[in-house]
């Protein structure tokens, strides 16, 4: 999870992000391989949920609004801009941070930088696209 902030992460990344939070769950409970137990069971049975997705997506949120906020430098609006001299190769645009930003708050790039100006409302935002995404798993879950 290291540097999980500057990571553009694609589906597959998500996949084998929850089946490795799946196998440390599995480890705790000493859940061999060979076991028919599903991922639900195993989350009733330590009474949690999946939250490694939710988390890295709030450290994202967390650090542009931090970085937003550094008016020494315009580093972090070079790359919300994703403004670069030369041309794309052919071919599906790459997923890229700002993708994945605008995808865990629901908001464009211009409100992220707006929002993000008021500290306490950023947080707030932070916090409710947390909770939200926690209610939208629980339910997909089931």
């Amino acid at each position: 999870m290291y540097g999980c902030e500057a990571w553009s992460q694609k589906k597959d990344d998500d996949k084998r992000i929850e089946a490795a939070e799946m196998w440390f769950y599995r480890r705790i409970l000493r859940v061999k391989w060979t076991d028919k137990r599903t991922n639900e069971s195993v989350l009733k049975e330590l009474k949690t949920e999946r939250t490694l997705l939710n988390l890295i997506n709030a450290r994202k949120l967390k650090y542009v609004g931090h970085a937003l906020h550094n008016h020494r430098t315009s580093l972090m609006k070079t790359l919300c801009e994703g403004r670069l001299d030369g041309r794309r190769r052919k071919g599906r645009p790459p997923i890229s941070l700002v993708t994945n930003l605008t995808t865990a708050c629901g908001l464009s790039l211009h409100q992220i930088v707006q929002k993000s100006q008021d500290r306490a409302g950023w947080q707030r935002k932070v916090r409710s696209s947390i909770a939200t995404a926690n209610t939208a798993s629980t339910h997909a879950d089931r």
